[in-house]
């Protein structure tokens, strides 16, 4: 009795035990992630996951494969496999339009629920100077960043995220690490981010 209703309390709390498979295949990976709304953009298809040895998806289930689904095909015209997460390399500040790409894919991955207008920024690595300003819900928004070589400044993931919190968005940006320098962002509903971590696992936060 008391062990239900530990696991009922566990539950709630959202801790209980996750099902996702082990030592799952490629393909039984990539069917997980088709059934929690991962869709391959026009123009893409599964050869294009398919940029790594397979063993190495096996080795890191769901991990390699979250991550991949971030990332842009490796041709013309370079386009994201998917609007659902984006594999964002931390190590990306070089030159105006940096924070520019930054905030155009924070709002491709919501889907169309946030729509950043007017976006323009400013980057000088030797100036030690750079800016970032948009139009949001017909507010203006214009924040100064710091330079740390070619480093992104994590505040501009929290400002847009306390974005959501004060206009009460319906989805929250995500951000899981991958124990490199790129992490991987999306934006879910706390309905989905539950089952996406249930059946795959993965160590997901909220940004």
């Amino acid at each position: 009795m008391k062990k239900i209703l530990l696991m009922g309390i566990l539950s709630l709390l959202g801790f209980c035990r996750n099902s996702a498979p082990k030592n799952p295949s490629f393909d039984k990976q990539f069917k997980i992630f088709e059934e929690l709304g991962f869709e391959l953009n026009d123009g893409t298809d599964i050869s294009d996951i398919k940029r790594w040895d397979e063993q190495d998806f096996l080795d890191e289930p769901f991990t390699l494969m979250y991550a991949t689904l971030g990332q842009t095909i490796e041709r013309e015209p370079w386009a994201p496999l998917t609007d659902k997460c984006w594999d964002f390399d931390t190590e990306a500040i070089e030159d105006h339009g940096s924070y520019v790409d930054i905030i155009k894919n924070l709002e491709r991955i919501t889907r169309g629920e946030l729509v950043f207008a007017n976006v323009k920024d400013y980057v000088d690595i030797e100036e030690e100077k750079a800016w970032v300003s948009f139009t949001f819900n017909g507010q203006n928004y214009k924040w100064d960043l710091k330079i740390d070589n070619d480093w992104v400044d994590p505040n501009v993931f929290l400002k847009i995220s306390e974005l959501t919190q004060e206009h009460k968005t319906k989805g929250k940006y995500t951000v899981f690490e991958t124990g490199g320098q790129d992490i991987v962002i999306g934006f879910e509903s706390p309905e989905n981010l539950k089952e996406i971590k249930n059946k795959t696992g993965l160590k997901i936060n909220w940004l």
